[in-house]
């Protein structure tokens, strides 16, 4: 039996079917998940590392159908969108908004004791949300117990300083990730009520994997022709969804970026094939 590296070190036997499943959920037809688990195979060593994988798996993707391509390294797509954190709460903003949550960005707080920066508010319903989003722009890092602690240690000063009518009224506090939390993360964030939302947490089906999927949300830099240039610019004018680039006119998006309607359209396009 061969066994794969994970981005955190852990080895695990390698699995052709997870590899044909990927590839079918990403939109591959049966015919084109069993030739990358094929190549894969094919060019498989015990040890061989996810990213090595992901390589392979995506040389053969973008060769016979790269919208599949985009969507099968959605993950990688997530890790892509900047070197600093802003980006990635930007986009978490925009999944969340689809999921009926009206949203404000960085907004500072007066505690009990002292402000707070607060990445995301999320409001729905009776129920007001501060949430701390933490990314990591590569795999196998996890988020830990120093954050879940300092999120529910600012949670009760501002619950403190709601009472004073210094701030609204939180009713719960959420701490998301693009990746993984460590062990001794769940279990303090479950002791405490704390909402985790990681990349396959709470669960597979209803993690930040999943509601991506579920509604499309793909990320701009999943589009495999997307340049750095042009993702900055996309960025700054808060363009960081595909269906971004298809709701919106290419002349109104060039507006608002500064990217030539010429780029715009061709990004365009690719992301109409990604969110079929």
């Amino acid at each position: 039996m061969l066994y794969v590296r994970k981005a955190s070190g852990e080895l695990a036997p390698f699995d052709r079917k997870k590899i044909v499943g990927t590839a079918l959920r990403a939109g591959a037809d049966k015919k084109l998940a069993e030739l990358v688990a094929s190549k894969v195979e094919k060019e498989l060593f015990d040890g061989i590392s996810t990213q090595e994988i992901l390589k392979i798996a995506l040389e053969v993707l973008d060769k016979n159908k790269p919208v599949v391509a985009a969507r099968y390294s959605l993950k990688s797509a997530i890790m892509n969108l900047g070197p600093a954190g802003f980006a990635f709460e930007d986009f978490l903003a925009d999944v969340l908004e689809e999921y009926g949550y009206s949203v404000k960005e960085r907004q500072v707080f007066a505690g009990a004791c002292i402000a707070h920066e607060v990445d995301v508010v999320a409001e729905k319903g009776k129920d007001l949300a501060c949430i701390e989003a933490k990314y990591h722009n590569a795999p196998g890092i996890y988020t830990g117990a120093k954050d879940a602690l300092y999120i529910y240690a600012r949670f009760l000063d501002l619950k403190e300083g709601a009472k004073q009518g210094k701030c609204p009224a939180f009713t719960e506090t959420w701490l998301a990730t693009n990746t993984k939390f460590s062990v001794d993360a769940i279990e303090y964030g479950r002791c405490k009520g704390m909402k985790l939302l990681g990349w396959n947490f709470p669960s597979a089906s209803s993690g930040l994997q999943a509601m991506i999927e579920v509604k499309k949300l793909y990320p701009i830099t999943a589009l495999r022709t997307l340049d750095r240039d042009s993702l900055g610019k996309l960025s700054e004018a808060g363009l960081m969804l595909c269906k971004d680039l298809v709701e919106k006119s290419p002349s109104e998006i060039s507006s608002l970026s500064g990217v030539s309607e010429r780029k715009v359209r061709a990004l365009a396009q690719e992301a109409k094939g990604v969110l079929r």
